[in-house]
């Protein structure tokens, strides 16, 4: 064997080696973790999750269990998918877990944590969180702020009722996905801005469809599964991603900044009188010393925690009661009893209404 043949040999045995590698020291990095699919090396499970990505968790939660450890690259991810061992993660051992670990889309869009979300458990991560808890949701604050959401939701009704009694709408299915993405996009920022950037028909100004824009972006970006999002030596791969993301960044930062211009000049105005989040933000800033980074990431851990999630708890709430006629009814029932049939529901009849 000539010297040129031995220097290949040797190289691609140390290939073979590296991976292999790496994987064994996870394991005694990691000691003994949960069953789960089983990686490949380097790339983990990246490409074993499927498009429609809760059903491919809950069949791998069908066969591993309800924890279970999924490798997005070289480093573990461990899933619950009980009731009870949520409340375990998110309630009984919330502080030992509050480290959210950030990757490269979310590196930049919170400006290294400096929003609540994806901050580190520290003294920002505590002083935010006091700040959300003794200011920003106190029962005070969210009850002056009841008539929008009751406004909103009674605006949504109606535009459901216009879909269904269209003409040539009568007997066709409605996508109530549509409806609930709405009245949660409005709702969220006449909550944070005091902005309405629909109108009651679901049109969107200019400005609403940017805002939309921004938010089904970053969604992707967030969802996608990039090999170099999720392996960062490996970043040089896939230099499109730090484009797309300083776009991304560049155009929400844009949007935003010229929105809290607005509503200063409106404070301003009022000579102060808070009446939206951002209104306490301006307020409270000196008191916590909020970086202008700090504001902008809390406005969106708001629109981010108020607009999608809630859309698809909601959707799937709703889903869940048509194929449980037993539990509609019981709903139904509490309703006609507490609320009756001669006005709407309010929000200060749900605490008189349990089962729902």
């Amino acid at each position: 064997m000539n010297a040129a043949a031995s220097f290949v040999a040797v190289a691609l045995a140390l290939a073979a080696l590296v991976p292999v590698s790496l994987l064994l020291l996870n394991r005694l990095l990691y000691g003994k973790l949960p069953p789960g699919p089983r990686p490949r090396p380097v790339v983990g499970n990246l490409f074993d999750v499927q498009p429609v990505r809760c059903r491919c968790y809950q069949e791998w939660a069908r066969r591993y269990g309800p924890i279970m450890t999924v490798w997005l690259g070289p480093e573990p991810t461990v899933v619950v998918s009980t009731a009870e061992l949520a409340r375990e993660v998110l309630k009984t051992y919330d502080q030992s877990l509050a480290d959210r670990k950030r990757d490269r889309s979310s590196e930049r869009f919170s400006r290294g944590g400096k929003d609540l979300i994806w901050a580190d458990y520290g003294p920002h991560y505590i002083k935010v969180r006091k700040l959300c808890n003794l200011e920003l949701f106190t029962p005070r604050r969210l009850e002056a702020l009841r008539p929008i959401r009751e406004d909103e939701v009674t605006a949504m009704v109606e535009s459901v009722h216009r879909a269904v009694t269209a003409p040539g709408n009568e007997g066709k299915p409605l996508v109530v996905k549509n409806h609930l993405s709405m009245v949660a996009f409005n709702n969220i920022t006449r909550l944070a801005f005091g902005k309405r950037f629909g109108n009651a028909a679901g049109e969107l100004d200019e400005q609403g469809h940017e805002f939309k824009g921004i938010i089904n972006d970053g969604i992707k970006i967030g969802g996608s599964l990039s090999i170099a999002k999720y392996i960062p030596w490996l970043s040089w791969l896939a230099p499109a991603d730090d484009q797309v993301f300083k776009a991304h960044g560049d155009r929400r930062d844009r949007l935003t900044v010229r929105i809290m211009d607005e509503q200063a000049r409106a404070l301003k105005q009022r000579g102060g009188a808070q009446q939206h989040f951002i209104d306490a933000l301006f307020t409270l800033r000196e008191q916590y010393d909020l970086s202008d980074d700090t504001v902008i990431g809390l406005l969106w851990d708001m629109i981010a925690a108020g607009t999608d999630t809630t859309v698809i708890s909601v959707e799937w709430a709703m889903a869940e009661l048509v194929r449980n006629p037993r539990v509609q009814e019981k709903v139904q029932e509490e309703l006609d009893r507490v609320v009756g049939r001669d006005r709407v529901l309010l929000e200060t009849d749900f605490p008189n209404l349990p089962y729902l």
